[in-house]
């Protein structure tokens, strides 16, 4: 998927300098790790905050404003390989999730350099990356409140989670979470919840490490029949059937 890394930079806490218009020939992703910068893309202003990411395509013309304040971000200039597909938006709101930031971390390094396999590793950690930002959902959208709503569940899945708990993380009522939640996502929260924790029971099973009782208590079901009845719901097949598998 990518190709080559030919240019990195890791900046901690120091602001960012101005960016003049420049049309990419290049694939730019930065990652906001604390604080903001302010991007545009093809005449579209971005703030780009903590937690948050901006992905630019080749043929884009970005530029840049020069930061006033201290930012910690990290950024990945690529090339991709002919068959690459990366269904992201420019911005990305709170896309980075406790295992990207850890991924991140994996790489420390200010810049590139030629020792130490740097590029190799800083392609193997964006691929790593990339298939993490699409494989963390079934369900991604530029609704800021959503996405963050989106990670908290899938970084907290094996929890009972709640929709206080939900509300409570992204600072909006119960009501206006439930109601923003399906607006842009087409699911309720509840069968998105229900969903992931699904399809995590069904990789838990066919690795058969597990009782069927023990996959259901490890995901946070008190009741292995209620668990069991929402297993047939969303795979057509009952868990003892595919253990039987």
């Amino acid at each position: 998927m990518v190709r080559e890394v030919f240019h990195y930079l890791n900046i901690t806490r120091k602001a960012c300098h101005h960016l003049d218009d420049q049309v990419l020939d290049f694939f730019d992703f930065t990652f906001i790790l604390d604080g903001q910068m302010v991007y545009y893309a093809n005449g579209k202003k971005y703030t780009v905050k903590k937690n948050d990411a901006i992905f630019l395509r080749p043929g884009t013309l970005r530029s840049r404003n020069a930061g006033t304040e201290p930012v910690r971000y990290v950024s990945f200039n690529f090339y991709a390989s002919d068959s690459a597909n990366f269904p992201f938006p420019d911005y990305m709101p709170g896309c980075i999730t406790a295992n990207i930031r850890n991924l991140i971390a994996a790489h420390p390094y200010k810049h590139l350099s030629t020792f130490y396999h740097a590029k190799e590793k800083c392609a193997s950690i964006l691929n790593y990356i990339i298939y993490e930002l699409l494989d963390s959902s079934t369900v991604r959208c530029n609704n800021e409140h959503v996405a963050r709503m989106i990670n908290y569940i899938d970084e907290n899945i094996l929890e009972k989670l709640s929709l206080t708990s939900i509300s409570n993380h992204v600072g909006l009522t119960k009501e206006y979470t439930c109601n923003i939640f399906k607006r842009e996502t087409g699911k309720t929260l509840i069968d998105y919840i229900n969903e992931r924790k699904i399809l995590l029971a069904k990789e838990l099973i066919l690795n058969n490490e597990m009782s069927l009782i023990e996959v259901s208590e490890y995901l946070g079901f008190d009741n292995y029949n209620y668990f069991s009845r929402l297993f047939k719901k969303y795979l057509q097949s009952s868990p003892m059937a595919l253990k039987r598998k």
